[in-house]
């Protein structure tokens, strides 16, 4: 089954690639062919895809350093087929070199003739043999390239995280990014409490801990952890969600019977979230412009058991009050951004953003944040999200709305579940083991 798993592994890598989808998206589209592995092969499977996305920039300077071809002008197969196995060699102890290679080869048969065979074979026993020796660059001469190659994010980013940081505080921020996260809960508190599915957990052979700033989350570390498998699960007793996220819907503070209007609302995980907070009591309306992802919300919510949602298919940017019965107590906005908040669970989006795209992304964020404070009752509360930590995309955006909308005040954070927070909310996952989070709270003020 090795062969099978690598296959598969190259299969997941090259569509997310050449479709220019989301690796989610792949992973989805190659559900039977994972359905068909062992469990040990599934994680193996799992471990290289996430492996080679995270290190890219590292393989890519191995292999590059022992071939005669440059990297832009491989095949895109032979390419991964090669990220793969150096991968292996240099990261996972319990494959062996010679297997790592052998795998590759038959992978490279398979994929093309004799002259890609031997090519393939001749970059990877000359990694194995030379890797040691090779010269990195210099940390202190070219900061950036190196944090970059070494630590594999684009070097663009590095040179800005460096700028911003400093040296120190970007190579734990990349470290970080790195790190296979843990599996964190979010409890359903409508149906069980912390306390108690931390017991069931338990009792399963899991090893938990309790999320320590979100009240409701629990973190499950170890390999193989399979969500839709987990006690609980299919009782709907938790879903997924990182403890930062969890801790935004808590800022919004939704109370029993109100109306809130979660504006971008997505797969809904926060939509599901503030349900919970006002115990299953008021009016949710949860829009977005996918309609798929709004019917994967409304299937949550079944498993949940949560009834106060609607969804609604709409573009925010093309909506306004006349859209909805009447204006919200209170308005979440979780914008549309770079991503770069959560690399370490979405390792493919540090090879898909640009600096370009932070601009253009704080563009349409101000737009939006423009659109969702019309909706807001007066005496009612905004809350404005985005799971970056780039200043383009935080403080300017809420500098530039508070610059126009004379009718908002912001609420400074203050003291927020243990965490001194000032005027934001933010999170980086370097220092609190957590997704990289912003968010800013306004209140609507009367008219004068």
């Amino acid at each position: 089954m090795a062969l099978d798993t690598r296959k598969t592994a190259l299969q997941i890598l090259l569509h997310a690639a050449q479709k220019k989808t989301t690796l989610d998206r792949a992973l989805d589209a190659f559900r039977p062919q994972l359905a068909g592995l062992t469990q040990q092969d599934k994680n193996l499977c799992h471990a290289i895809v996430f492996g080679v996305l995270r290190h890219r920039n590292y393989l890519d300077f191995i292999i590059q350093a022992f071939s005669n071809t440059k990297i832009p002008r491989m095949d895109l197969s032979v390419l991964y087929i090669l990220r793969m196995a150096v991968f292996q060699m240099r990261f996972l102890d319990r494959v062996p070199d010679f297997a790592a290679i052998n795998t590759g080869v038959e992978l490279a048969k398979a994929r093309g003739g004799k002259k890609i065979t031997g090519f393939v074979n001749a970059v990877l026993r000359n990694a194995a043999r030379g890797v040691d020796s090779l010269v990195w660059p210099d940390q202190h001469k070219q900061p950036a390239e190196h944090i970059s190659v070494v630590y594999s994010i684009p070097q663009w980013l590095a040179q800005r995280w460096v700028e911003r940081y400093g040296h120190d505080t970007t190579l734990d921020l990349c470290r970080a990014v790195n790190r296979i996260p843990p599996v964190t809960l979010r409890t359903n508190t409508l149906k069980t409490s912390r306390v108690e599915l931390g017991r069931l957990l338990a009792a399963a052979g899991h090893k938990i801990d309790f999320t320590p700033f979100s009240p409701d989350g629990i973190l499950l570390t170890g390999a193989g952890i399979h969500v839709e498998d987990l006690t609980g699960f299919s009782s709907g007793l938790f879903q997924i969600q990182d403890e930062a996220a969890q801790l935004v819907s808590r800022i919004l503070d939704p109370q029993k019977e109100e109306t809130i209007l979660d504006a971008c609302a997505g797969l809904g995980g926060k939509s599901l979230h503030l349900a919970q907070l006002m115990e299953n009591a008021g009016q949710i309306t949860a829009v977005d412009t996918e309609e798929n992802k709004l019917a994967q919300l409304t299937s949550e919510a079944q498993r949940l058991g949560i009834t106060c949602i609607e969804t609604q298919v709409l573009d925010l940017l093309r909506a306004d009050i006349s859209d909805f019965p009447k204006f919200f107590d209170r308005v979440l906005l979780d914008a549309p951004c770079t991503g770069l908040g959560v690399l370490r669970r979405n390792p493919d989006a540090k090879w898909e953003r640009s600096v370009q795209d932070i601009q253009r992304m704080a563009g349409r964020q101000k737009r939006l944040l423009n659109r969702a404070a019309n909706l807001v009752k007066p005496g009612g509360t905004l809350v404005y999200s985005v799971c970056s930590c780039e200043k383009e995309e935080n403080e300017a955006v809420i500098a530039a709305f508070l610059k126009t909308r004379k009718d908002y005040a912001l609420n400074p954070m203050g003291h927020f579940y243990g965490r001194a927070c000032d005027n934001f909310f933010t999170t980086f996952p370097d220092t609190m083991g957590m997704d990289g989070f912003f968010a800013a709270r306004f209140t609507r003020v009367f008219p004068q």
